[in-house]
C-alpha cells in the first residue's frame, strides 16, 4: 500500500463513529516506517481540529481506517499533549 493511499481516507473509531479523514503522516525516513497519522475532524479551517493517532491505534485498514480506540480518548490525548506543550513553553521563557 502506498502512503498516498491513506490521504483522504475516512477514519472510524472502535464504535464505528466517523472521526474525520487522514490529512498527514509522521514518518521516520531512515527506518521507513510511519509513526503516526494526523486526522482532521473537519474540512473547514475555523472549526478544524487535528487529532494524532499512532500506528498501534489502527485496528484495520480497508475502505475506512478503523481504530481500536474511541474518539473521546483521542481528544483527551490531544488535550493532554497541548497542556504538556504549554508547560514546555513556559519553562523555556
Amino acid at each position: 500500500m502506498k502512503v498516498s493511499d491513506f490521504f483522504g481516507r475516512r477514519v472510524l473509531d472502535k464504535k464505528a463513529n466517523e472521526i474525520g479523514k487522514v490529512v498527514d503522516m509522521v514518518i521516520k525516513p531512515k527506518e521507513g516506517i510511519i509513526t503516526s497519522m494526523i486526522i482532521s475532524t473537519s474540512d473547514f479551517g475555523l472549526t478544524r481540529k487535528d487529532l494524532e493517532i499512532v500506528t498501534a491505534d489502527i485496528e484495520e485498514v480497508g475502505d475506512y481506517l478503523i481504530l481500536n480506540v474511541e474518539k473521546a480518548e483521542l481528544e483527551t490525548r490531544a488535550q493532554s499533549n497541548t497542556e504538556k506543550e504549554k508547560v514546555r513553553l513556559d519553562i523555556r521563557k
